[in-house]
């Protein structure tokens, strides 16, 4: 949690403000058994109806002194824990979007999920009880001890004693919570895992009938969870029994030798109801430390994995923010190779795209194709070789600059809630309601548009589009801006072939250098140049008659497509 200090900045003055609150409260709250002493050993004694009603007024004016004072703690201490959860978690949003891809595919989107919502969460609700606690709780403690010290030395020592029993109890506790606690963490991040993927997938799972079986292993993880949580709270519920017992004990000792010392006249009554409410409130805050301890014990676990994202390195970016407008290449791979896990999914490739021409690359499924695309967009670095963008190292670029020269377009389109302007909008904020209609037309999207219209809505994912729409959308978005390069990964794989080939015909307007990958012959056979790749090699490269005769693998695609 320390390590997360640094997102108070700004908040200084309320964060010492709070603690010192509730200093003052703990103040008002020591003084209160020493004068209940005054009016028992005094007031009540002699009969002085008079000094007992002064006395109690004070009482009364430190219990509404205290009140809005501890009111007034608690508000500084939410405030700033409220300002410090949403400066972490703009922070850690921030530093997710700026990792690698890989590192995302690592850790998973449920666990980063879980990180930047309940973990945030935690460590703010941690914040807020250290700073209500932070200082009242050992002063408290302290202040206990000290004032039962001035009315008996003797038997305030039974306080220190309780304490450390208590203390040991505690410890105990805790190291048998903790690693419960972290694993149950982890547990979560399995079940915001299954429940994305039931969601995601439910018209899969609908369409087999796999509920009982999603069911199945949801309940599982949820099993698991449950039953470590469990275990920790069996844990962490011996805490208070514990307690109580060990307080109740020390309470019967004061009574008892307490007792003896006031019939023998060494101990007033009222000093012995002082040493009671003293041991009372000493007991009070132990137990509030051991719940304390409970919240940090969690909160701790989850600062740790908010820390492990705080702390991941994120590629060196690069410092050219111009793209060079003259006659090198638009991309020029130099023997790249690259794994994403364990063997090479790249090896050896190179080749060179020219400006303003068209390449093709096709291959069969796990080829490496989309890997190329993802190398271009710098989502991963290579492990050998070269990758130049007109003809300048990809790494030199800031990534600002080489994604904002590049028009891609994904996979699988992925549209955002909003309407269609506003999705096309993505590319360019300024775009011009003739370019997006340009874009619309070129992607063959002209009857969505006509339906529609820019401000028809599209919900989330594109749900209420066909696969086809989506991806024509998504091909309109990346030419909403004019682009030194356009990345077409597999985008006609949902579309009819009059549709594809009026889209491709229709690029022929666009300027810019263009790749298209497909496994599809039409897609790539009016290209200049079609690499033909297999497990990751580069097998095939020449124009499409070319390919014909001398790549054995580029005329089986033709002859299964084609016969």
């Amino acid at each position: 949690m320390f390590k997360l200090a640094r997102f108070l900045k700004g908040r200084i003055p309320a964060t010492i403000s709070a603690p010192l609150c509730k200093l003052i409260e703990a103040i008002f709250e020591l003084s209160v058994p020493m004068i209940i002493a005054n009016v028992l050993d005094v007031g009540v004694a002699s009969g002085d109806k008079s000094y007992v009603l002064k006395y109690c007024s004070i009482i009364a004016a430190l219990a509404v002194g205290g009140f809005l004072i501890s009111v007034t703690g608690q508000f500084l201490a939410s405030k700033v824990a409220l300002g410090f959860g949403t400066k972490l978690r703009e922070e850690t949003f921030a530093k997710i979007n700026s990792l690698p891809v890989s590192v995302a595919d690592r850790l998973g989107g449920a666990s980063l999920v879980t990180r930047l919502t309940g973990d945030v969460m935690n460590c703010q609700n941690a914040l807020n009880m250290f700073l209500r606690l932070v200082m009242r709780i050992p002063f408290v403690l302290i202040g206990s001890f000290v004032m039962s010290m001035i009315i008996d030395p003797v038997v305030s020592l039974m306080f220190l004693a309780m304490a450390i029993v208590l203390g040991s109890v505690i410890t105990c506790v805790l190291k048998l919570t903790l690693p419960r606690v972290k694993k149950a963490q982890r547990n979560l991040d399995e079940i915001s895992r299954l429940s994305a993927q039931s969601l995601t997938g439910a018209r899969v799972i609908r369409a087999f009938t796999k509920q009982a079986d999603a069911a199945e292993e949801f309940d599982g993880a949820a099993q698991t969870t449950a039953h470590t949580n469990i275990v920790a709270a069996r844990f962490s519920a011996l805490l208070n029994p514990l307690t109580f017992a060990v307080v109740n004990l020390a309470i019967i000792a004061v009574l008892w030798f307490g007792g003896v010392k006031v019939e023998s006249g060494r101990l007033l009554q009222g000093e012995l109801v002082a040493l009671i409410n003293y041991l009372t409130q000493a007991f009070f805050v132990i137990v509030t430390i051991g719940n304390v301890f409970s919240v940090f014990t969690r909160s701790s676990a989850c600062a740790a994995r908010v820390n492990e994202i705080l702390d991941m390195s994120v590629p060196e970016d690069g410092t050219l923010d111009v793209i060079p407008d003259d006659e090198t290449p638009a991309v020029e791979f130099r023997n790249v190779c690259f794994a994403y896990d364990g063997d090479y999914d790249v090896r050896g490739l190179s080749f060179t795209l020219e400006r303003g021409k068209t390449l093709g690359i096709i291959g069969g499924t796990g080829s490496g194709k989309s890997t190329v695309i993802n190398l271009i967009e710098r989502f991963y670095d290579p492990a050998e070789g070269e990758i130049l963008f007109c003809g300048k190292p990809i790494s030199e670029y800031k990534t600002s600059a080489l994604r904002g020269a590049l028009g891609y377009v994904p996979q699988k389109a992925a549209l955002l809630c909003g309407t269609l302007d506003s999705n096309l909008r993505v590319a360019d904020e300024n775009v011009t309601e003739e370019r997006e209609v340009f874009a619309l037309e070129t992607a063959q999207a002209k009857e969505l548009l006509d339906s529609v219209g820019l401000d028809g809505d599209i919900v989330a994912d594109g749900k209420n589009l066909s696969g086809g729409q989506r991806q024509r959308v998504s091909i309109a978005r990346a030419l909403c801006r004019d682009n030194v390069l356009y990345l077409f990964d597999d985008v006609t794989s949902a579309l009819d072939y009059k549709t594809e080939r009026g889209f491709i015909d229709a690029m022929t307007a666009v300027g810019g250098a263009k790749i298209y990958v497909s496994q599809r012959i039409s897609a790539v056979s009016g290209c200049d140049a079609v690499l033909v790749l297999d497990n990751g090699k580069a097998v095939g490269y020449g124009t499409h008659e070319e390919l014909k005769k001398t790549c054995p693998l580029y005329a089986e695609f033709c002859a299964s497509q084609t016969s």
